[in-house]
């Protein structure tokens, strides 16, 4: 287990929940990736310090995350990012693993924007297509593309822990991910796969001119393209047997993981 950057974060001024979902929620937004290992990463927060809140809530700053993906039985949603198609889908349920809570999320990706859409259910029900899951599923879809889905089913499990900062100027959000693992639920003999000492840094803005760029620019982070968990997740899992779209990602990916 790598770095949890327990000491960096204790000089930030923290953030509630209620006070983060104000002023920093953003329907339609702009996000922008970027991969490091830890050590830059520890760099960046120094940074990060004096711009940014960090979300705390009972104290705790760092939080695990269970995302279990849902997919067509031939990878629709997977393939309409390896094709790069727009607009693109993926569904999921996300358990917050300390307050128990889970939502179903829907999202939809154009050339720019993401629009998410979700609602809070029980979280006995993660990783599962009930009847009020398939309600929204199927609506969500069908007002968005006037057609009705495929059936869907849970594909893949991601399980990290996150990091969340907000702007003190209110225009940006950050999630920071790492402690990244991966693991194929249509495969019983798959074995999960570790991305050990990578860390995965998402800007969630309003505008791509943002607090978080000058800073990437500044450690000469460059944007990450084709950096979706669950493209990456089927890909290092061997799930898909097409992903020439990640190939670069994963190079890098695997570059830093060879580092520990």
């Amino acid at each position: 287990m790598g770095s949890d950057f327990s000491q960096s974060l204790k000089t930030f001024s923290p953030i509630s929940l209620s006070e983060l979902n104000v002023q920093a929620s953003f329907l339609d937004r702009i996000d922008t990736k970027y991969i490091m290992n830890e050590d830059e990463f520890e760099k960046i927060l120094k940074d990060l310090e004096d711009k940014f809140y960090i979300l705390e809530i009972n104290g705790r700053s760092i939080f695990e995350y269970s995302s279990i993906y849902m997919d067509s039985e031939n990878y629709d949603f997977y393939y309409q990012h390896q094709n790069k198609q727009n607009p693109r889908t993926k569904v999921r349920t996300r358990l917050y693993i300390e307050s128990n809570i889970a939502f179903f999320e829907y999202k939809q990706k154009d050339t720019k924007v993401t629009r998410k859409f979700r609602y809070q259910f029980d979280p006995s029900e993660h990783g599962k297509i009930g009847k009020e899951a398939t309600k929204f599923f199927e609506g969500t879809y069908q007002s968005l593309y006037g057609k009705a889905p495929e059936t869907i089913f849970p594909s893949l499990e991601t399980r990290y822990n996150r990091l969340t900062f907000c702007s003190k100027k209110n225009d940006e959000r950050l999630t920071v991910d790492f402690h990244i693992a991966l693991k194929d639920l249509r495969n019983k003999k798959s074995q999960e796969k570790s991305l050990k000492n990578v860390v995965i840094v998402e800007s969630k803005s309003n505008s791509s001119k943002c607090t978080s760029q000058k800073i990437m620019k500044k450690h000469d982070v460059e944007i990450a393209s084709s950096c979706s968990k669950y493209g990456l997740g089927l890909a290092y899992t061997q799930a898909v047997k097409d992903f020439s779209v990640f190939e670069d990602t994963m190079k890098k990916m695997d570059s830093i993981i060879e580092e520990k």
